[in-house]
This record gives C-alpha cells, sequence and structure tokens, in this order.
C-alpha cells in the first residue's frame, strides 16, 4: 500500500504540472476546462492520500471537506469539454448552472456534517457512516454513471462530425471517465474502507498520464484542433459560398430526404472539407447540422401532412418519406419546431 501511495502523490504533482502547462498554453474554454479537469483529478487524489493516511486523524479538521464536491466536477467538466472540442463552445451558458445540482443536493444533505467541528465531525462519520456517509458514496457513483452514460451518448451522436484526431482523444478521454465510473460504483459497494480504492485512483492517473502523453507526443495537439476544426484559416467568403452551396442543395436538390445524409457526405457532395462545412453551420449559418436538417425536413413533413394525396399514409411513414430513421425522432423534431405533435398538426387541419 505504501508504494502505491508514493505513486499516487507522484501523480498529485505531474497533474499539477500538466493541467498548468495546459491552461497557460492556450486561454479558451476548451483548455480552460482541460485544464481544470486534470487539477481536480490531482487534488482528489489528494484528499484521498489525506484521508487514508494518519495525518487525518492528527489533523481532521479538514476531513470529508472538497471530496464529494469536486468528483461532482468530474462529469460536468469532462462534458463541457467535449461540447467545445465538437462544435466550439466558447463560454458558459446559464443552463450550465444545472450541472451543480448534485452539489447543492449534496450540500443540503450533508452540510451539517460539514459545518460541524473537525475533531467532532470526524467522529460523527465514524459512527453514522453507513446511514449517513455511504448514501453519499452512493449518490456520486449514480452520478457519475449518469454523466458516463450521457458523455457516451453524446460522443455516438457527433461521432460523424470528428475528424480522426478528434474522435481518437474524445474517445479517450470518455473511455477513461467510463471507467473511472464503473470502478467506482463497484467499489462504493463491495470496498470495506478507503484504502480498498486506491485501484480508482490508479485508473485517474492513467487519465493523466494519457492526456500528458498526447501533449507530449503532439505540444500543439490543442491548438491543431482549433486551426484546424475551428480557426479563422476559412474566411468569411469561404463561409458564405459554402452557405450558398448548402441552401442550394437542401432547396433544389432536397438532399435533406437522405436518412443517411451525414457532415461527410454533405461535404462529399458539395466537394468542401467536412469540417469547413462543419464550422459554416457553426459560425455562419449559427445552427448546428442536426438542426438545419431536421427543420428542413419538418417543413416538408407539415405539406405532407396537410396534403390530400398523403391522407391515407400512417405519420410513421410521412416521416420516414421525408428524412427520418424512425418514429420517436421525427416527434421530437416536430414538437421543438413546431411547438405541437404531428398527430395534433393534422388534426388542426382536418377541422378547418
Amino acid at each position: 500500500m505504501e508504494i502505491i501511495r508514493y505513486i499516487l502523490f507522484t501523480q498529485v504533482f505531474i497533474a499539477f504540472f500538466v493541467a498548468g502547462g495546459v491552461f497557460f498554453k492556450s486561454r479558451h474554454l476548451r483548455s480552460t476546462t482541460l485544464s481544470l479537469l486534470i487539477a481536480l483529478v490531482g487534488f482528489h487524489i489528494l484528499l484521498f492520500l489525506y484521508g487514508s493516511g494518519s495525518l487525518a486523524f492528527l489533523h481532521p479538521e479538514f476531513r470529508s471537506w472538497f471530496y464529494f464536491e469536486v468528483a461532482f466536477l468530474f462529469g460536468p467538466l469532462l462534458f463541457i469539454h467535449l461540447q467545445c472540442v465538437i462544435y466550439n463552445k466558447k463560454k458558459l451558458k446559464v443552463i450550465d448552472i444545472l450541472h451543480l445540482i448534485p452539489i447543492l443536493i449534496f450540500w443540503i444533505g450533508y452540510g451539517d456534517v460539514l459545518l460541524m467541528d473537525g475533531k467532532l465531525r470526524g467522529e460523527y462519520i465514524n459512527e453514522n457512516f453507513i446511514n449517513r456517509t455511504m448514501l453519499w458514496n452512493y449518490f456520486l457513483a449514480f452520478q457519475m454513471v449518469i454523466y458516463a452514460l450521457g458523455c457516451s451518448f453524446f460522443l455516438y451522436l457527433k461521432r460523424f462530425e470528428l475528424t480522426k484526431k478528434q474522435k481518437n482523444y474524445t474517445l479517450f478521454m470518455v473511455l477513461a471517465y467510463v471507467c473511472s465510473a464503473l470502478l467506482i460504483s463497484y467499489l462504493t459497494h463491495f470496498a470495506n474502507n478507503w484504502r480498498d480504492f486506491a485501484s480508482y485512483y490508479l485508473i485517474l492517473t492513467l487519465f493523466i498520464f494519457g492526456v500528458g502523453y498526447l501533449l507530449f507526443k503532439n505540444p500543439d495537439f490543442l491548438k491543431q484542433i482549433r486551426k484546424k476544426y475551428f480557426g479563422s484559416n476559412l474566411s468569411e467568403n469561404d463561409m458564405q459560398r459554402i452557405a450558398s452551396k448548402i441552401d442550394t442543395t437542401f432547396t433544389k436538390d432536397l438532399l435533406f430526404l437522405d436518412s443517411g445524409l451525414s457532415i461527410q457526405k454533405l461535404g462529399k457532395i458539395l466537394d468542401e472539407k467536412p469540417h469547413h462545412v462543419s464550422q459554416t453551420f457553426s459560425e455562419h449559418i449559427s445552427e448546428s447540422f442536426n438542426d438545419y436538417v431536421n427543420k428542413h425536413r419538418i417543413e416538408i413533413a407539415k405539406k405532407r401532412l396537410h396534403d390530400s394525396a398523403y391522407r391515407n399514409y400512417k405519420i410513421v411513414a410521412i416521416a420516414l418519406e421525408s428524412g427520418f430513421n424512425n418514429k420517436v425522432t421525427f416527434y421530437k423534431a416536430f414538437t421543438k419546431f413546431s411547438n405541437q405533435t404531428p398527430s395534433a398538426f393534422r388534426k388542426l387541419k382536418k377541422s378547418e
């Protein structure tokens, strides 16, 4: 166990070093979220070393402070970082505050313990670990699994919009978090004490090593992502030209009726690089590729729902004819752009 503690203690310094390198390399939300994530991993390992060693008994005033809060931030930071890498999120939005809800719930449910005197808090935790603290360990494991699933699903949905380098990078990040979430869930239920969690923190050190390796192997990695995918190398005139081609293709050729349409396929049809097409959507059209496509599909679906020639068509048939792969996606998109369901929209025409 002692050698593992030495390894983990070394990783704390490496984590802070890597986090500092990422932060000062580029002052963008993308770099800031990654830097903060790595730094918090290092800080979390430090908290583990403190809580699982004799230092917690000699100086109990910090016991249980920040341990849960830091871990609750791993998932949100990873998710926001993925948003930055995939579609160039540049600043936080008000809705991002919702990521802090688990911390708020924790403070409300466990705040009385955190505000106790350090020595009294330690005694209370030891006496009430099962019926108080353990519940929050399960809550943390549940939150991590939810974010692991969310990040995985988000990456799956956006897989066709990524370059190979971005795909490898984001896949590594998500897999590292998924492994951590699964391991913490297992240990929360089966571990006998804090020291049994050493394997979990060793997994976290692999995450630090992985990011450090990527930066060492390619020191301009973050810069290249920005320049190659989101950079200013594509002029406003170029984006206007590509946007015009997109509009023409959608309006005249009804390309959106192809249910297998993707950024890559659209790029080939337009004879443009896929990441240039994606940049045009995000910076010039100011709309995601999926929303742009679905909005066109919904418009033609509306016409068909009110067209007497499609009177005997079931709604799911019209959805498929309009380019959607299934009824669920169609209903979701239709409600988003029409503020009503396809059934309600069709009945409205019949009642006129």
